[in-house]
């Protein structure tokens, strides 16, 4: 898939436009928006390279570190925020082959703690919709931890 085709490229060429709700940060990698849908797993969080490229080892070295390093943050961030009993980081591809990852919140009413979320059926996944107010207070809550965490670890981010 090249730049022109790809969903991903297009969601960030929005976000200059005012377009994308639910944008957390612009990280000097990548950018954080919470998921609009499959809050089932609530805070599920995506982390956006600002390269389009379909695999980690395609990055250059020192930009992987600090994408690597930047997801750990978010990942961090979204544990704070949401208090889960665990944190999955998932960059799979298969759909759509520019690197970004899932940061899933795992709890305790998990139907399959042990296993991956795509094992979970999708009407089970889907089945929590969350109003606009709701997403947008979690929004406000989670750029509050990436501005804290940013200073913490010494880390350019832009919020809108």
């Amino acid at each position: 898939m090249n730049k022109e085709e790809c969903n991903i490229c297009d969601w960030i060429a929005r976000i200059n436009i005012d377009e994308q709700k639910y944008f957390i940060a612009e990280l000097e990698t990548g950018y954080i928006f919470l998921s609009s849908k499959w809050q089932y797993f609530r805070g599920y969080t995506f982390f956006i390279s600002k390269l389009h490229v379909s695999e980690l080892h395609l990055m250059p070295v020192e930009f992987r570190k600090q994408f690597l390093f930047e997801m750990t943050i978010v990942s961090e961030a979204v544990q704070n925020v949401f208090k889960a009993v665990k944190i999955n980081c998932e960059s799979l591809g298969n759909s759509c082959s520019h690197v970004h990852w899932h940061i899933i919140p795992r709890y305790e009413n998990d139907p399959l703690p042990d296993k991956s979320i795509w094992n979970i059926d999708r009407k089970i996944i889907e089945s929590i919709t969350l109003s606009d107010d709701e997403l947008l207070k979690m929004q406000n809550t989670l750029i509050s931890e990436i501005k804290e965490l940013s200073l913490h670890y010494q880390i350019k981010a832009t919020f809108m």
